[in-house]
């Protein structure tokens, strides 16, 4: 059997739990039998980066990279991705103010993202890998923080999570 094909034939075969063969036709000298699997739409994905990021929170406002999110899918098409900050699309410092600073998020070619009216679905939109060997494609993300300079000392930040799911 051909070696690509063996490890689909066993992927098949291990998440087609619910495949049956029926029994189609048992006339004369001939059996035919008919069966099928299914293999679910799904994506994966891993961070460039996975290194807290330290940003630079001066007056200049300059873009800047927080990492690359790498995205595979089976379908052969890009991926939905939904982005959610933990705090509000808000960098907040650990002083006791609990200051804020606003940021808009880039996610490669789409910019000024704001994320403090909820989560942002980036639909069909993120580049996604597909084929037998699973490599990914990235998409870099950056963030503008929207500071003045003259802001509450501070260590300030904030997580983004980002769900992938397939189209």
């Amino acid at each position: 059997m051909n070696t690509l094909i063996k490890p689909l034939f066993a992927t098949l075969m291990l998440t087609s739990g619910s495949a049956a063969a029926t029994i189609l036709s048992t006339s004369g000298n001939e059996a035919k039998f008919s069966f099928e699997g299914t293999i679910e739409p799904v994506c994966k994905t891993t961070s460039g980066s996975t290194n807290e990021v330290s940003l630079n929170l001066d007056a200049t406002q300059k873009t800047q990279d927080i990492g690359t999110l790498n995205v595979w899918c089976n379908t052969g098409e890009n991926a939905t991705t939904e982005y959610r900050s933990a705090n509000g699309g808000f960098l907040i410092a650990n002083n006791s103010q609990k200051s804020k600073i606003a940021y808009t998020l880039d996610i490669g070619e789409d910019s000024g993202i704001d994320l403090q009216n909820g989560t942002y679905k980036h639909l069909s939109a993120t580049a996604a890998g597909n084929g037998t060997t699973g490599d990914t494609k990235a998409t870099i993300l950056k963030v503008t923080p929207q500071s003045q300079g003259l802001d509450d000392a501070g260590t300030y930040s904030d997580t983004i999570t980002v769900i992938v799911t397939p189209n």
